[in-house]
């Protein structure tokens, strides 16, 4: 989601530490699982506020229509704020992610891979029959290392050693592909 400055993309290509950005999240193509959520950075610190949503929703959401009284909760939050800012459907983003997660700590790395970038039509969001248009290169992955209090000692000299962080937008390559 964006308004029609398209301010989002704009804070995400100006590397703004701080910036807050609302999507719809399903899980391979299911309605089973929607979520909606306002992800809000803070340099590198993320929080993020979610609210289950129904099928029904999403299809109007994605329509433009924000009915309030639909929503309860932080559902009502976020699609109260969607609505006074404005924002519209820009682009749906697909991707295959392995998650694994190291026992015993809050520490969790993710693969994405095969990142797609979709108009964001309500039968696209929820069925694999809809082709996007590839992000990324055949062999490219997007590794994130997620972490809360601290990054175990073993991760952190992986790091040190040889890599840099980076801030990738699955968002921003997405709706840079399709405009």
């Amino acid at each position: 989601y964006d308004d029609h400055l398209d301010n989002a993309l704009a804070e995400k290509q100006d590397g703004l530490p701080d910036h807050s950005k609302f999507r719809i999240r399903t899980y391979g193509c299911s309605n089973k699982l929607i979520h909606l959520e306002r992800k809000d950075k803070h340099g590198i610190l993320t929080h993020k506020l979610s609210a289950n949503l129904t099928k029904d929703q999403v299809y109007g959401m994605l329509e433009g229509r924000f009915d309030l009284d639909a929503f309860s909760g932080a559902a009502y939050e976020l699609a109260a704020q969607m609505e006074s800012q404005q924002l519209i459907p820009t682009v749906a983003v697909r991707y295959r992610r392995d998650a694994y997660v190291y026992p015993g700590t809050d520490l969790r790395l993710t693969f994405d891979t095969e990142l797609e970038a979709l108009e964001p039509d309500p039968q696209a969001l929820f069925s694999k029959d809809f082709s996007g248009v590839p992000v990324l290169g055949h062999n490219s992955i997007i590794m994130e290392i997620k972490y809360g209090s601290h990054l175990p000692a073993f991760l952190r000299k992986l790091t040190d050693v040889s890599c840099q962080q980076l801030s990738v937008s699955k968002y921003a390559l997405c709706r840079e592909r399709i405009i």
